[in-house]
């Protein structure tokens, strides 16, 4: 991906996960080139200094939570059935889309399984897209696995250079407000032990109403996240997690397997 994005023409490539606590990659395997953002942060919700950029590339997207036969379906967090934003299912990239567009920074690539590229593209039809394949088999099958992901790498680096080139064709994704959000909790018990805001609740869903998408996204951030208790505290947090996991990836890191996959 990195390797893609620097061979579209990019000047500048900045690494943020956003996975679980924000620190999966092998920071040591990556392009020297590249910049790393691991970790969450409080402003802007969870991304962090992202002022500047121009396109964004979306690696191992997931289809959202309810969508069956996926794998490991969700949007944003796993404890839900379902998110709605005036009255319509959403995935991850609606919600992401939706943030980074009002920050004027479109999304330009996807890649994760079948459905949820499909999912992507109903509100993104501009994006590249590379589609992978979950099934165990995919990866467990020696020579037939390495060789596939290594060819799965190849269009992933390929893709992403397209992506790159093409930037000036990709647009920013905006809902246009008010927005309403319903997230549909699993059970009721859940329900209730996250909503230490008093969001407005019936039975399993939680609702709120937001002015645009980046306002809606922090709430939903505050429901999942932070606790109405530690809320004052969340920046401090927010930095000891960075850094305990910022050592914990630099020094402590597994060893990568033998296809080097980070890369």
């Amino acid at each position: 991906m990195i390797y893609g994005a620097f061979d579209g023409g990019a000047t500048r490539v900045l690494v943020k996960d956003t996975h679980e606590v924000g620190f999966n990659c092998l920071i040591n395997r990556l392009d020297t080139r590249a910049e790393y953002l691991g970790g969450h942060y409080v402003k802007p919700s969870l991304f962090g200094n992202i002022a500047g950029l121009d396109l964004v590339l979306y690696v191992a997207i997931h289809a959202a939570s309810g969508t069956t036969d996926a794998f490991f379906p969700h949007t944003h967090y796993g404890v839900f059935s379902e998110l709605r934003v005036n009255g319509a299912a959403v995935g991850e990239m609606d919600i992401y889309g939706g943030y980074l567009g009002e920050l004027n920074i479109p999304i330009g690539f996807v890649s994760g399984e079948a459905i949820a590229v499909y999912q992507a593209q109903q509100n993104l039809p501009w994006v590249k897209a590379v589609i992978v394949d979950k099934s165990k088999a995919a990866y467990t099958s020696g020579e037939k696995s390495r060789q596939s992901l290594a060819e799965g790498r190849e269009r992933l680096r390929l893709t992403a250079e397209k992506a790159v080139r093409h930037a000036s064709s990709m647009k920013p994704l905006l809902f246009k407000g008010p927005l309403h959000f319903e997230a549909v909790f699993r059970t009721e018990q859940l329900a209730q032990k996250f909503n230490t805001w008093n969001f407005l609740r019936r039975g399993k869903t939680v609702e709120w109403d937001s002015s645009d998408m980046r306002e809606g996204f922090e709430m939903l951030n505050r429901l999942f996240f932070i606790p109405r208790t530690v809320y004052f505290f969340r920046c401090l947090l927010a930095f000891f997690m960075r850094n305990y996991f910022r050592i914990k990836n630099t020094y402590f890191a597994p060893s990568p397997d033998a296809e080097e996959a980070c890369r």
